[in-house]
């Protein structure tokens, strides 16, 4: 996958933006500089959202969105287009994806999507019948997952700060072995294999004849199934207090040194006070957004699904009576008006006629006559704001917001879980500020001797389960004492999924050793040309990551500091990108992180020029400076790109080469 243009109008800070990405083989990097606040992480939402869409909740939102320079008006869009070319098989595909969101009259969000694939066009949109649109949408989104999938995006496209933090949070050991899992396409195999083993306790279940036994196997599967939801929990819990030692360790060191904390305290508080009430405004936010939707539910889910149902009858009750109206039916007060005129007519001829009675009668007549010249298949039984109605049902847009309340909800589920440890925190944060730094310390310890003891524990189930595992095996029915073609099929294909992933990531597993071991050598200059080994463990199942130094010894990841947990990610993602499933470009935002003044040189000059086929960099000034910095990878730059501010007008512009360089 290979970006060549972003364009974005009316997007937040960009009111016309049309950039130019496309690299050479030689040069593969576009710089991109701008200060803080110029437009350098909107520039990263509009490629992100360009190609996975935005979720425009309601016009409030739409309008945060608008480029606060543009006057607000009914006819007002945001527009974001991507253009890329991706390899199917060896064959070059040419993509061009834009996106259009506008308000209708109502202000409800619309989206219209239209997607060229090497010529061949899909268009969808908001108003487009609701099963016809999410065919197209299932075809636009097959196309953009083929090349870089949604879920994996965070791996390629990211802000280098922010990925310090989530290490803090998640822990190195488990982002590598997710980041494996998910990229090198693994996952896929560990869900099956689980399916399978659920699918084949039931059928082994329902083949065995005698109560007993059935109720003794019955037995193990809940034993097991209790062991494994004990040992996850455990799991969880090994995390949070693991992730709170490496935290606190700095502090308890300093407390054994008699240090004066509080200013620490201090600082902690806000930054934890601050996250809770970011926590509390996205759940207010969320039930907002969901009291909303089951208030409009019938207008958002129900009516549209009922339109999209009955939509050919609908249209054709409307081209039947438009056909009547454009005349060739009389309206009622046209037949009245006729009957009246040839009344007149026999009066004046002396006809001796009650006008009242024949005016009646004559409209009856015509009626009939009407009715009779129609076909079978006319509606005129509606009544005229019947039918005005139904086409302003056949014209009205629908979102509906389900979808995006489901993602906001199990978001939002996620980060609250975080509420509790974040509260707990905090209370002790505080306490710290009224008693002696003695506190910290006894924290730190109990919290030292409950890891051991959940380690204890964790080491205990995973014998029992190999106790259990083993009971499994005499109620290994065979096809003879029991024929069941399903449970025999289940037995031979069972395995066949953890063989495949352990095969897959042992014909990977030397080179992406090799490559990190090369990588890290070059670039994590608190161990410069002193990594001895890379290892990765051979079995999916119980995959782990270790670092060795040349003398022999572990190099713990948990140690580590926060720019070298850096470089090792970075790194990492870099053997993936090379070995993995995808080849999509590597976008990072706030290029230099955490890092000090030898390791950004160290990435500058062996990282970044062999990152990927295209790698687009985000930075300022500070980061990559024109005098200390940009020499270095300036023979590997294809564009070079400064995004400017004009805080007066408030949009931002792109000039020309990196800070007048």
């Amino acid at each position: 996958m290979h970006i060549t243009k972003i364009s974005a109008k009316n997007y937040k800070t960009y009111k016309d933006l049309d950039l130019d990405l496309s690299v050479n083989p030689e040069q593969p990097i576009v710089l991109i500089g701008g200060q803080n606040g110029g437009g350098k992480t909107t520039l990263f939402q509009a490629i992100y959202h360009a190609l996975y869409g935005l979720e425009i909740r309601d016009a409030d939102n739409f309008k945060r969105l608008v480029t606060a320079s543009v006057p607000f008006t009914d006819d007002i869009k945001i527009e974001l287009e991507i253009d890329f070319k991706g390899k199917v098989l060896t064959q070059d595909y040419f993509y061009k994806i834009k996106r259009v969101y506008a308000l209708n009259a109502q202000e409800q969000p619309m989206e219209s999507v239209s997607l060229n694939f090497n010529g061949d066009t899909f268009t969808y949109g908001s108003a487009t019948p609701f099963a016809q649109r999410t065919k197209l949408q299932a075809e636009v989104n097959k196309i953009i997952k083929a090349n870089l999938p949604k879920d994996l995006s965070k791996y390629f496209l990211f802000d280098a700060m922010e990925s310090g933090n989530l290490l803090k949070q998640d822990y190195l050991t488990r982002v590598i072995r997710e980041n494996i899992e998910n990229v090198m396409g693994f996952n896929k195999y560990i869900q099956l294999n689980e399916a399978s083993q659920k699918l084949k306790e039931k059928y082994i279940t329902e083949s065995i004849e005698l109560e007993s036994e059935r109720k003794e196997y019955q037995g193990l599967v809940d034993k097991k199934t209790s062991l494994e939801e004990n040992l996850k929990e455990l799991k969880e819990q090994q995390q949070v207090k693991l992730g709170y030692s490496i935290e606190k360790k700095s502090l308890y060191l300093k407390a054994k040194e008699g240090k004066n904390l509080q200013e620490e305290y201090g600082d902690q508080i806000k930054y934890l006070e601050s996250k809770i009430n970011e926590l509390r405004n996205k759940q207010e936010e969320f039930f907002q957004n969901t009291s909303k939707f089951v208030e409009e539910v019938e207008l958002q889910a129900f009516l549209p699904k009922l339109i999209d149902s009955i939509h050919e009858e609908l249209e054709l009750i409307v081209s039947k009576t438009d056909h009547n109206i454009n005349g060739d039916r009389l309206t009622q007060a046209q037949l009245s008006f006729i009957a009246e005129r040839l009344v007149d007519f026999l009066k004046v001829k002396n006809f001796k006629i009650e006008s009242n009675s024949v005016q009646e009668e004559l409209k009856d007549f015509f009626n009939k006559t009407q009715n009779k010249d129609d076909d079978s298949e006319n509606f005129n039984y509606f009544s005229d704001d019947e039918l005005q109605t139904i086409k302003v049902m056949l014209q009205q847009s629908f979102i509906n917001n389900f979808n995006i309340i489901t993602h906001s909800k199990d978001a939002l589920s996620n980060e609250l879980k975080q509420l509790p440890m974040l509260r707990a925190e905090l209370a002790e944060a505080k306490s710290h500020l009224s008693n002696d730094d003695s506190n910290i310390i006894e924290s730190y310890e109990k919290n030292e001797i409950s890891l051991k003891e959940i380690k204890e524990s964790i080491d205990s189930i995973n014998t029992e389960l190999k106790r259990t595992n083993k009971g499994f095996s005499r109620f290994d029915i065979s096809d003879e004492e029991m024929p069941n073609p399903r449970l025999e099929l289940l037995k031979k294909v069972e395995p066949l999924f953890s063989k495949i992933s352990d095969a897959l990531l042992k014909s990977k597993k030397h080179r992406i050793e090799e490559t990190m071991k090369e990588d890290l050598n070059s670039t994590l200059v608190a161990y410069s040309d002193q990594i001895g080994k890379v290892e990765l463990s051979e079995y999916l199942n119980d995959l782990s990551f270790k670092i060795y130094h040349k003398a022999g010894n572990e190099i713990y990841l948990e140690e580590l500091n926060a720019a070298s947990k850096q470089i090792i990610v970075q790194v990492l993602l870099k053997s993936l990108h090379q070995f993995g499933d995808y080849n999509p470009p590597v976008m990072i935002d706030t290029v230099m992180g955490y890092l000090d003044e030898d390791s950004r040189a160290s990435l500058l000059e062996n990282y970044f020029p062999k990152l990927s086929h295209q790698t687009i960099l985000l930075s300022t000034d500070s980061e990559i400076r024109t005098d200390k910095d940009l020499d270095k990878i300036e023979e590997f730059i294809s564009k070079k790109y400064t995004l400017v501010r004009d805080k007066e007008n408030q949009f931002t512009v792109v000039k020309e080469g990196y800070f007048n360089s």
